[in-house]
């Protein structure tokens, strides 16, 4: 008898349940939590950024993380319900990894739902006895050859396990027997992402063939098609497992978008408006010009400046040293611009205008409106 294939938002699609940690993702409650950069494998499909990709480091979402309690924060600026592992790959630093489940269960509870990617699936039985009882919930493997091993250590295990691989274009039965293999041996679900160019593999991408559906998308062209394939083959062949469809415009129109909502409704201050269609902010910024800083006995007198001058409420603006900038309400700042302006002329020359930003730690700006 056939499944039924569902459509999901985003162009994705599934044959069976969507599994618990794609669920929390999708509504943006999953915190990203990239374990390590460093990886035993070498896909040449590896997405990682140049900062990322081989590099011993660690980041909560788009945060940096430097000290010891950055994770938690992150969690608490979405009101994160679960995270999910991943690199790099969690395994190469495995004593990191078990600490970050035991600490998030540990701020959290049983119920705060972790899973984690690897590319180990030839993982050691010791390995992930020690995950499952750090309270590790659900474990996803991107297999690199065909001992799996480590895929049916899980099982066995009784931990939550499932298959998770980038869509390559024309690969439709080297995926079928993939999902094939996997029903046989018990694991849940399967997993198949869109595949998406980036800086470090566009170029291997390419002379390999590939292109981008256009040239406003990251996705390459076939991937959709080669996994909707597959969906229409488990649909008939397969009887129990889960296999999933997960699109790069799911990944930023839904699992992305929802994120960035639950952090803005968390981070947002009082100086600062929120758009009326996207997830980003909306505030005042004084600055220096494009290639120059604003010293910090610069910014301390321009803050002073707008108290002492204009009464404007420390409540209603910020001196961000990080960013070298002033942060003050927009609606005061459209007042104040061009005496601003007249009054530091001599002094310094500055920017002052109205930016639009995602509530992310590195605030992405997309827009800057000059006053």
């Amino acid at each position: 008898m056939k499944r039924k294939i569902t459509e999901l938002k985003g162009d994705s699609v599934i044959v069976g349940e969507i599994p618990l940690g794609c669920q929390l993702c999708a509504i943006g409650s999953k915190m990203v939590l990239f374990v390590t950069g460093l990886c035993d494998s070498s896909c040449y499909y590896c997405p990682l950024s140049e900062e990322k990709g081989g590099k011993d480091v660690i980041y909560a979402n788009e945060t940096s993380i430097t000290e010891e309690d950055g994770v938690i924060e992150e969690a608490n600026a979405i009101g994160a319900e679960g995270a999910g592992l991943s690199g790099g790959d969690p395994l190469c630093r495995m004593e990191r990894t078990l600490h970050f489940i035991e600490q998030l269960k540990t701020q959290y509870g049983k119920e705060f739902h972790l899973h984690l990617y690897t590319a180990k699936s030839d993982a050691s039985l010791e390995d992930l006895q020690r995950l499952e009882r750090a309270g590790l919930d659900e474990i996803r493997f991107h297999p690199q050859n065909s001992n799996w091993s480590g895929i049916k250590h899980a099982i066995a295990l009784g931990m939550n396990v499932g298959i998770e691989v980038p869509v390559i274009p024309g690969q439709t039965k080297k995926l079928t027997d993939l999902a094939q293999k996997a029903e046989k041996i018990g694991v849940e679900f399967l997993n198949l992402n869109e595949l998406e160019a980036s800086e470090t593999n566009f170029d291997h991408l390419v002379s390999m063939g590939m292109r981008l559906t256009s040239l406003d998308k990251a996705s390459i062209a076939g991937s959709a098609e080669t996994a909707r394939e597959v969906i229409e083959w488990a649909s008939s062949n397969l009887s129990d497992i889960t296999v999933h469809f997960c699109s790069a415009r799911y990944k930023d129109a839904v699992q992305l978008r929802n994120r960035l909502e639950r952090r803005l409704e968390r981070v947002i201050r009082p100086f600062e408006i929120r758009d009326d269609e996207e997830p980003l902010l909306i505030l005042g910024i004084i600055r220096a010009p494009h290639g120059q800083q604003l010293n910090a006995d610069h910014l301390k007198a321009i803050f002073g400046y707008l108290q002492k001058e204009y009464d404007v409420p420390s409540d209603l603006m910020s001196l961000d040293h990080f960013r070298n900038r002033i942060e003050i309400a927009p609606w005061i700042l459209e007042e104040l611009a061009q005496e601003l302006k007249h009054h530091f002329a001599q002094s310094r020359e500055l920017e002052i205008g109205i930016a639009y930003e995602y509530p992310s730690w590195d605030r992405l700006q997309t827009l800057f409106e000059p006053l």
